[in-house]
């Protein structure tokens, strides 16, 4: 069973790369992606335009020698290292012990990949704690340490690039690792990966999966749909203008602060992409639409803002959300003082089953996206959303990583791979973590609280996110079932597949479009990025809170001094770069 399921895994993997095209005009560089937490990633089609090139030659060549060598070894070709070997492992801790393990580094399922991994090769394997929403700085950290983890991983291209021209990472010899890892390449190759392996021309990255990339499916928002009905409404509203009428009703039957909030943390804040004009301005769209640094100075910046500061005004938010963790918003969802709260979808919920123990019969419903593109012309605001990406997670050597390590870490990549272990790493034991249903396909526990067992953040995403971005079972109604939230007095199938749906609609329709493709390095981002995101933050607040009045002309002075700090250089690079052709084009 386990070998048929995971047979369909890369079945759907290659269905979706071959649906979704190779990225054009990438070459030496892969693409920006982005799949972290509240900041869901991107997608595009392959487009009809000729890349560049130097990005046309280095894609026929990744191309050519997609197939692994003749006689590759693999995993029946390993031995154990003859002296120890230690390897570090980035996981990331996002101060959430209630939904997983206690101790990310130190669990039943780091000592399951020790045991069956790490004694079996002579390595050490230690997993380091990244803080989700401090990647950058703990990163930062840890390299002036002399510290850095084995690999150093994360979704977000604009990581890697700033890692590499910092560094913090090591080339790989590609030919070796096809040796070592010939599964893992196989399926970069399937998917259309192996042509972005390439940070300032040389090979640095290593990438997993991401199945259903034209879509952010498992990411999505839960709200009290009890509350809604007794506002009088029998269906979410459809647009801004609408949310206000339910906002202002909420209020007034005494859910006071029914949006909550909490401070500005993590990649990917304040996306305004359902806030841009459709189509989109080619130019705007490459020199300001990527989400790894908040777009202040753009119109649909200024309208996503706007509409924050109108809620902060009228009370709908927390007045104090600018010194709130999001574990308080969640926490106030959870205790019935917040209207919604949105996360990643799961099997296991503890989010979900701690809300329905404090109010079992409250009603629940997830927000689905409308199937047509919808403006507010009022608000400026639609559904357009960021899609996917073909690749999930991207992986390179530290700096400091030996010979040898370099090698256990291709090992635990193509170790991971392996359809057992991804398996047990994703689903957990039988009986225990799941139990399969009379169609033979395994259903996850709804409630792992307390077991040896328990897994962590979304069923152990954290450790198998190396290989694949999301588990699957073959077709998106199977896989859906299989995210579902389990044991709980409500049935979601219907809802998120229905977002599905509606998301693959827009997409189709192109109002979902990914960020701008870069075939160059971006030294501007690089030197300025962590600046511009404190300085947002920073500004972000103050338009948050301002009187209405005073917004427009705040915007403005604010815009300017975003600029001078460092934003405008970026801005201009970008354009450079899209001018000389080493991009991609709008879709």
């Amino acid at each position: 069973m386990k070998k048929k399921y995971l047979q369909k895994v890369l079945a759907v993997a290659m269905t979706g790369a071959m649906a979704l095209g190779v990225l054009a005009g990438c070459g030496s560089e892969p693409a920006s992606s982005g799949n972290e937490s509240s900041a869901p990633s991107s997608q595009e089609e392959s487009s009809e335009e000729e890349a560049p090139e130097e990005s046309s030659a280095e894609e026929s060549s990744a191309e050519e020698s997609s197939e692994a060598p003749a006689g590759t070894a693999g995993i029946d070709g390993w031995e154990p290292f003859a002296e120890r070997v230690t390897l570090k492992i980035p996981v990331y801790d996002r101060g959430d012990a209630g939904n997983g393990c206690s101790d990310v580094v130190n669990n039943y399922w780091t000592n399951w990949v020790q045991e069956n991994f790490g004694e079996k090769y002579n390595i050490d394997v230690e997993y380091v704690a990244i803080t989700r929403t401090a990647v950058m700085n703990d990163y930062a950290m840890l390299a002036a340490g002399q510290d850095l983890p084995t690999i150093c991983m994360e979704y977000d291209y604009d990581k890697l690039a700033t890692w590499q021209a910092e560094g913090y990472l090591q080339p790989y010899d590609v030919e070796q690792f096809k040796t070592i890892a010939p599964t893992y390449w196989q399926t970069m190759a399937d998917n259309g990966n192996d042509a972005y392996t390439k940070l300032a021309g040389e090979d640095y990255l290593m990438l997993g999966y991401r199945p259903y990339g034209n879509s952010t499916y498992t990411f999505v928002t839960w709200y009290r749909k009890d509350w809604m009905k007794e506002a009088g409404f029998e269906e979410y509203p459809k647009t801004n203008t609408e949310l206000l009428e339910l906002y202002a009703k909420l209020v007034e039957n005494g859910h006071e602060y029914p949006l909550s909030g909490s401070k500005v943390a993590g990649a990917g804040v304040d996306q305004n992409y359902g806030y841009r004009d459709y189509p989109q301005d080619e130019e705007i769209w490459a020199t300001t639409g990527d989400y790894q640094i908040p777009a202040l100075s753009t119109e649909a910046q200024k309208r996503y803002l706007k509409w924050e500061n109108m809620l902060y005004n009228e009370g709908y938010k927390n007045p104090e959300y600018y010194l709130r963790e999001a574990s308080e918003a969640e926490a106030d969802f959870i205790n019935g003082k917040a209207f919604s709260w949105a996360g990643y979808v799961s099997s296991t919920m503890t989010q979900l089953n701690s809300f329905y123990e404090n109010f079992p019969d409250a009603e629940l419903g997830v927000i689905v996206c409308p199937d047509t593109f919808i403006q507010d012309e009022t608000w400026g605001s639609s559904n357009a959303y960021r899609p996917g990406t073909n690749f999930g997670m991207m992986i390179a050597l530290s700096n400091s990583a030996t010979e040898d390590e370099a090698k256990a870490a291709m090992m635990y990549l193509e170790w991971m791979a392996q359809e057992e272990n991804l398996f047990t790493m994703t689903w957990g034991e039988e009986g225990v973590n799941f139990n399969y249903d009379e169609d033979g396909n395994p259903v996850a526990v709804g409630d792992q609280s307390g077991l040896e067992q328990q897994q962590g953040h979304n069923n152990n995403v954290d450790y198998w996110c190396a290989v694949t971005a999301i588990k699957t079972l073959g077709s998106i109604e199977k896989d859906i079932a299989a995210i579902n939230p389990q044991g709980l007095p409500q049935d979601f199938y219907d809802e998120l597949l229905a977002n599905y749906n509606g998301q693959v609609s827009i997409w189709n329709e192109g109002y979902a479009n990914s960020d701008c493709l870069f075939a160059v390095s971006l030294e501007s981002v690089a030197e300025y990025g962590n600046t511009l995101f404190d300085l947002y933050a920073e500004y972000r607040d103050q338009l948050t809170m301002c009187d209405p009045e005073e917004f427009d002309e705040l915007y403005d002075e604010l815009s300017q001094k975003y600029l001078d700090q460092g934003y405008q250089e970026v801005i201009d690079e970008r354009k450079a770069a899209f001018e000389s052709g080493q991009t991609t084009k709008l879709q």
